[in-house]
């Protein structure tokens, strides 16, 4: 039997299957991946996944559950620094780790990729994903930029910024394809070089629509 065969292995057949189901469902969406695409990108047998996942709906999740938890060193904990020079430190930071998490790689993150399927084609997870990983990017944005925007910012202006902003990164996820080809000179795959760009404008906005003064 499968299991008893590779039983030694523990956590391993689990690990490679989630590995290669991540690029799977990141290229062909939950509805378009075969699981014997998987399996053998994996190399373990079909029955490993109804043994450790229960088929295919919890390999999704387990799979989702997994890329959730992962962040990129480089963002900011959602008490974000009070004010001035620390502030906006903190966006930078913030914006380099969804660049890094969404975009970066030269076919886009596996998470960046399914959200992207997932936008379009939404399955019963999409809930969950907006939940689990969507919200709390918005949420440390959004703590960043009240700090910066001051107290005058009332909660709904707070929420525009920081959707703003998240919009600016993940243009560069779901226009890939657009921006290869209208702009194929215009370097776009450097995440430290867009959160730069990212972070000087998206302070600028704030300035407008606040008393704080621009960024110099």
């Amino acid at each position: 039997m499968y299991v008893q065969h590779h039983a030694d292995q523990g956590a391993e057949i689990p690990r490679r299957l989630i590995e290669a189901a991540s690029e799977m469902f990141a290229r062909h969406g939950y509805a378009g991946t075969r699981l014997r695409e998987i399996v053998r990108s994996a190399d373990v047998d079909l029955s490993a996944v109804n043994y450790y996942f229960g088929g295919k709906e919890g390999l999704y999740a387990a799979t989702l559950k997994q890329l959730a938890e992962t962040r990129p060193t480089s963002a900011t904990p959602i008490s974000a620094p009070a004010t001035g020079q620390q502030a906006e430190d903190a966006l930078y930071r913030q914006v380099l780790g969804i660049l890094r998490r969404f975009v970066e790689g030269e076919s886009n993150s596996p998470l960046g990729r399914i959200l992207a399927h997932e936008s379009m084609n939404p399955t019963e997870y999409f809930e969950q994903l907006i939940t689990d990983i969507v919200r709390p990017e918005l949420e440390r944005l959004g703590a960043i930029v009240q700090r910066l925007a001051g107290a005058g910012a009332d909660d709904a202006l707070v929420a525009r910024i920081a959707m703003s902003v998240m919009g600016q990164c993940l243009f560069y996820l779901f226009a890939r394809g657009a921006i290869d080809r209208i702009y194929p000179r215009v370097p776009h795959d450097d995440c430290e070089a867009l959160a730069r760009h990212i972070t000087g404008f998206s302070l600028m906005g704030i300035a407008v629509h606040s008393s704080r003064p621009p960024a110099t």
